[in-house]
């Protein structure tokens, strides 16, 4: 049965879970450092995070699991605590937003008690943010930030002064945090200066690792004291903007902390190691780690990547790598987090890997399943605790887990490479996969990557059987899984087999994108009639995809965030796309013939 949250904090504290580990067991996994990571993190970076629900369920998992460090993020979380009075005067914020000082005083004191309960159980708490942000009455003030074509200026020396004062103000207000946690090299900020958009000449001849630097150099003048630290992210899509991000920080202070994740540009487990790690002369490592899966199902879909945690965390403690942090959400995904999902299986078991806790794969995999399986279809805040599994039938939930990541690796990836964006949709244009196709190219990383998806007759014929082989694999995980006799509850059974149902056709969808999208590119360069027929009926079979998920959508009636991914939308449009282009492709073809 189902436990409600008092039973819970019962359950966790009782010798029950104790003796489902073996004392002397728990103590090697949440007990000891020796041969783990000084700091073990676990970050929210979506909006549960200003839910208690998420906090206290946090809080009590990750004291059983040996993690001291929560890191709290959202891309603008400092104007959600302070919009700094050096700036933003009382009277001021009365005439223009007088709203505003009581969302900043509230999140401030949420923060606070946020603090208190994590400092009762020895868990740090570190603030997250993507930099540069701001206000947006900040240029109403300053409007000489936006003197070149109305584009706010990343180089402005203005912005020194204002992270300086924003960040002390808040270290005022919340005097007790860990740290503070920085993305600035990254192109989804408000203010980015890799964005190269602004023009003006003092950005034509800033150097990047100087932007990198001051805005190090004024967020560690800020927080420094009190034992605090910055973390600054690699949020790079670039080698050029890794390097000059290491860089800048390393002019700043050794004890800026750099923040490698563990592949390099995307949380994707198909890509190699981050070339950096290991790589920060003067400066201490942490490396992050994404147990959801934002490119591998976004948590609705399960994957099992024990051998990949097992592998990636022994390669970063042996380069010298001091803390780790686990990705527990998607930051674009409300009200879902590890909690409901069944890659908290991939939390759980890093956790254990992170305190230095060896075993083999089957062990590891038996002590993260006894802390339980969430339901997938459902949001955080209707799901119920997670239920776990002991035995037989955690073996085979674990063995389902390791074979739902081959489907996966098949599914989301083309031949090793990401075949969809952070949201976990297909393309839903041609254009839409161009642009995909740049945006995570690997090339920079793994050289000529992309020749693996180059659009060739062979390359064609390796993509499809790939594809084919994950819509087989998948058809074969019910008979892995074997609910009848998991010993789970009968409503858990129920949405789990729903979940398998619309896996197949996840699969299903991204086969027969592939297929429109890559026979489209063929037929492109070799204009072959056989080619552009090829792509029509690809288009054809990948218009049924919109029909067949509507229909499985309104029958299984799951959350917001599992609508999205099976959206009819993308599938439609990208089936009138590729029809469009070859139409256009051969009008072409006969107007070059009549000339």
């Amino acid at each position: 049965m189902r436990m409600d949250r008092r039973s819970f904090l019962q359950f966790v504290s009782s010798s029950a879970l104790v003796a489902a580990f073996a004392p002397s067991r728990l103590a090697a996994a949440v007990g000891s450092t020796s041969g783990g990571f000084d700091v073990r993190a676990l970050e929210l970076c979506g909006s549960s995070i200003w839910q208690w629900r998420t906090i206290d369920r946090s809080l009590e998992l990750m004291e059983r699991l040996g993690l001291n460090t929560l890191i709290l993020g959202q891309d603008d979380l400092p104007n959600s605590i302070v919009w700094p009075r050096a700036y933003f005067t009382e009277d001021f914020m009365f005439a223009r937003d007088p709203t505003h000082m009581t969302v900043s005083h509230t999140g401030a004191d949420y923060l606070r008690q946020v603090i208190r309960r994590a400092g009762r159980r020895n868990i740090r708490v570190f603030l997250e943010a993507k930099e540069i942000s701001y206000p947006y009455l900040l240029v109403e003030l300053h409007p000489e930030l936006m003197e070149t074509k109305g584009v706010v200026c990343p180089t402005h020396p203005l912005w020194w002064e204002f992270e300086r004062a924003r960040y002390r103000e808040i270290v005022d207000l919340l005097p007790e945090i860990g740290g503070v946690v920085v993305s600035g090299g990254t192109n989804e900020s408000e203010v980015s200066f890799s964005r190269r958009n602004c023009t003006c000449e003092r950005c034509r001849s800033y150097s990047a690792a100087t932007w990198h630097e001051n805005l190090a150099r004024s967020l560690h003048e800020a927080i420094r004291g009190n034992g605090r630290t910055l973390v600054v992210r690699d949020h790079a899509r670039s080698r050029d903007e890794q390097n000059a991000i290491i860089e800048g920080c390393a002019r700043v202070s050794p004890d800026v902390v750099i923040s490698l994740k563990n592949t390099p540009q995307d949380y994707c487990p198909v890509y190699p190691d981050n070339p950096r790690i290991g790589q920060t002369p003067g400066n201490p490592a942490w490396v992050e780690y994404d147990t959801m899966g934002q490119f591998s199902g976004q948590g609705v879909f399960p994957v099992g990547l024990v051998g990949d945690l097992q592998r990636r965390l022994a390669y970063a403690r042996g380069a010298g790598v001091s803390g780790v942090t686990f990705r527990g959400d998607v930051e674009a995904i409300s009200d879902a987090t590890a909690f409901n999902s069944p890659n908290l299986f991939n939390l759980c078991a890093g956790a254990f890997l992170a305190a230095g806790s060896g075993g083999s794969n089957s062990d590891l995999s038996g002590r993260a399943l006894a802390l339980g399986i969430a339901d997938p279809l459902k949001t955080e805040s209707e799901d119920g605790l997670p239920d776990g599994l002991r035995g037989g039938a955690a073996e085979r939930f674990s063995r389902f887990m390791d074979a739902s990541w081959d489907v996966m690796a098949q599914t989301t990836y083309v031949r090793g490479i990401a075949f969809t964006d952070g949201g976990g949709q297909i393309p839903d244009s041609l254009g839409a996969f161009d642009n995909l196709l740049v945006f995570q190219s690997i090339d920079d990383w793994e050289p000529r990557a992309s020749d693996r998806i180059a659009p060739t007759a062979e390359n064609l014929r390796l993509i499809l059987a790939e594809k084919s082989r994950a819509e087989e694999q998948v058809a074969a995980l019910p008979g892995l899984l074997r609910l009848d006799s998991s010993g789970l509850p009968e409503d858990l059974r129920a949405s789990l087999a729903s979940m398998l149902a619309l896996y197949r056709l996840y699969v299903r969808g991204f086969r027969r994108a592939a297929a429109a999208c890559f026979t489209a590119k063929l037929a492109a360069g070799t204009r072959a009639p056989a080619d552009i027929a090829a792509a029509r009926a690809a288009a054809v079979d990948l218009a049924l995809q919109g029909d067949e998920a509507e229909a499985a959508l309104a029958k299984t009636d799951p959350a917001h965030f599992v609508r999205r991914l099976l959206d009819p939308a993308p599938a439609r449009r990208l089936a009138a796309d590729v029809r469009e282009k070859m139409t256009e492709l051969e009008w072409l073809i006969q107007a070059a013939a009549r000339a």
